[in-house]
């Protein structure tokens, strides 16, 4: 028997409709893959573009840790001249901008602010609550706190429990202290911290102070390791007002503006502004615990731009009596 062979249709002879299914799916596998193409593409140039800012980051913090060295020499420098009178002011070279420097790949600019012209919020701090002499010292400070939330219109009575915050016993101060009972009745509970504070921030765990109480104070207040003195040379015009409840801020401001005479020591200060008070010895009781002419905590903040990537470093220095300068904290952004 012969068998006939058998004729494969060609794509020609074969229905209409057949023909373009055939070619809806080749189109559709074309197009699939197109588009999975093109997110391999842009999936690599993301990785690519990831890792260079990566990169990038880990570059500018090196460059930003290299602006925290001209922080350190400027001080010592600065520390070492014998011409400066062991005062500390705003027409040092250390107070004079880092102008922008071309790194390789981008630019490199620097600041250095003089910390002991702020509010010290650990000068809140009780070491010694059984002594009188640091009680003493502790009600001039809360004396002085509480003059600059007037001056700042901070209505709020957070003074005692910014204390009560720090110090190591359990009992609330009267009548607006607040103790673990207050703080372990939030959500989530928390307990006071019984030391110093370590940041400005730390203020807005404690009881009564607002996002908004603390904006206000945030460029008037810093955390120091330990007391200290304002600065008269370098304070703003608010901390200075804050002295004496016989300042007022027009004339603390005027005394700023006027920056080309420098005080040499707080009885220069003494005697330059005491004729603003209306009785003089109480004013002079008043601040001469509170001021200094000079300073030992310094903050750099470096900002470093390459390729569009910025760093910023925000670092704290303590210059020693020896001249020798440490970095006390380091944290990326401004504090």
């Amino acid at each position: 028997m012969m068998t006939m062979p058998i004729n494969k249709p060609s794509p020609r002879s074969l229905p209409r409709t057949q023909r373009g299914i055939a070619l809806l799916t080749a189109l559709l596998i074309v197009s699939m893959a197109t588009i999975i193409a093109i997110n391999i593409t842009e999936r690599q140039q993301y990785d690519i573009r990831r890792t260079e800012n990566i990169l990038f980051s880990q570059q500018g913090y090196y460059y930003a840790l290299g602006g925290e060295a001209w922080a350190r020499g400027v001080l010592y420098r600065d520390h070492k001249n014998p011409n400066n009178k062991n005062t500390d002011n705003l027409l040092e070279d250390w107070a004079q901008p880092l102008p922008v420097t071309i790194i390789e790949g981008g630019t490199l600019g620097g600041q250095i602010s003089d910390l002991q012209g702020l509010f010290n919020l650990n000068n809140l701090y009780v070491e010694n609550p059984g002594d009188s002499q640091a009680n003493t010292y502790l009600q001039k400070q809360q004396a002085y706190f509480k003059r600059l939330l007037e001056i700042l219109e901070i209505k709020a009575p957070i003074t005692q429990a910014i204390i009560d915050w720090m110090d190591e016993d359990t009992d609330a101060l009267f009548p607006d202290g607040a103790e673990d009972q207050i703080y372990e009745q939030k959500t989530p509970p928390y307990r006071t911290s019984n030391q110093r504070m370590r940041s400005p921030s730390e203020l807005l765990l404690v009881e009564g102070v607002s996002i908004e109480i603390y904006e206000k104070l945030k460029p008037f207040i810093t955390t120091l390791p330990e007391t200290t003195l304002i600065n008269i040379n370098t304070a703003p015009g608010e901390i200075i007002a804050a002295l004496s409840s016989q300042l007022n801020l027009q004339e603390a401001s005027e005394i700023v503006e006027d920056r080309s005479s420098v005080f040499d020591t707080i009885k220069d200060f003494i005697d330059e502004t005491k004729g603003r008070a209306n009785d003089k010895n109480k004013y002079e009781l008043e601040i001469k615990d509170l001021i200094g002419v000079s300073s030992q905590y310094f903050q750099v903040q470096a900002e470093v731009l390459i390729d569009k990537v910025s760093n910023r470093l925000t670092s704290n220095l303590k210059r020693n009596a020896d001249s020798s300068v440490e970095t006390i904290s380091r944290s990326p952004g401004v504090d």
